[in-house]
């Protein structure tokens, strides 16, 4: 059995403006398109949305963070999501408790 524990030294996001963002976060979400492409949404404790895109066949190490609105975050995701994925990432009211009762 190991003995020791590999600590790696603590990250960060690092936003195109040089904002640097904790790595804790209230929401993360994934998704891939129709082109193989990720789409990283990540939402913070101060309820800023923090985006990312990804091709994976390209050989790059670069990864850009942009802080995006939440109508952004929402044109790309919400479409996209379950109902509970949707609503861990924003907050929207339930398909059950918008529904019309005739």
């Amino acid at each position: 059995m190991k003995k020791s524990l590999n600590i790696q030294p603590e990250q960060t996001l690092r936003t195109e403006c040089g904002r640097s963002i904790d790595h804790v976060f209230r929401a993360i979400k994934l998704m891939r398109d129709e082109k193989h492409n990720f789409h990283i949404i990540y939402r913070t404790f101060d309820d800023e949305y923090i985006y990312s895109f990804c091709n994976p066949f390209l050989e790059t190490d670069t990864i850009t963070y942009n802080i995006i609105s939440e109508a952004e975050a929402k044109s790309i995701f919400l479409a996209k999501l379950s109902e509970d994925n949707a609503r861990e990432l924003f907050e929207v009211p339930s398909a059950a408790a918008t529904q019309l009762s005739l």
